[in-house]
């Protein structure tokens, strides 16, 4: 798009410089015109490749549509991948947490049943690399959780003997 540099100029009031208001505006509303129609085009096929081709001696716009399957990944905007056929779903370490709940560390093991929910969530929702980071973070606060409980209970088994 060209800007006109051959319309004549006037001064406003402030002293800036204006083009009068009787310049041709027909390349903008052309432009303006063949991106509504490309806008409706695609609002209509929602096709997944548009190759747009302009024609230069009859100033039309010719839409090349391939039409291709649309795939759940494309859909997507998380990072979500598949696993490979070679891999499997990652694991959520429910049944660990469930486990750390009857250790004494209390926190810990809500922490580690909450992240083992969420990567269960995350498999049904297909974001595979976000649960395999939350199952392994609920692997970890699980075994911190038995460790940290089983070290108490020796605790309160030892100070108990000793009395």
């Amino acid at each position: 798009m060209a800007i006109n540099t051959d319309a004549p100029h006037t001064t406003d009031a402030l002293g800036e410089r204006a083009a009068l208001q009787s310049t041709d505006f027909g390349d903008t509303q052309k432009l303006l015109d063949i991106s509504d129609k490309e806008l409706k085009r695609e609002l209509n096929h929602s096709p997944s490749d548009t190759h747009l081709v302009k024609d230069e001696q009859t100033e039309q716009t010719v839409v090349n549509v391939t039409s291709e399957p649309r795939s759940p990944s494309r859909v997507s905007f998380s990072r979500a991948s598949s696993p490979t056929p070679e891999e499997r779903e990652p694991c959520s370490f429910m049944w660990l947490a469930v486990i750390s709940c009857f250790c004494l560390a209390v926190p810990i093991n809500m922490f580690a049943l909450y992240f083992a929910h969420m990567a269960r969530s995350m498999i049904q929702a297909n974001d595979y690399d976000g649960a395999r980071r939350l199952g392994r973070l609920a692997l970890l606060l699980s075994i911190v959780s038995i460790v940290v409980g089983l070290a108490i209970v020796l605790y309160l088994v030892m100070t108990e003997y000793n009395n």
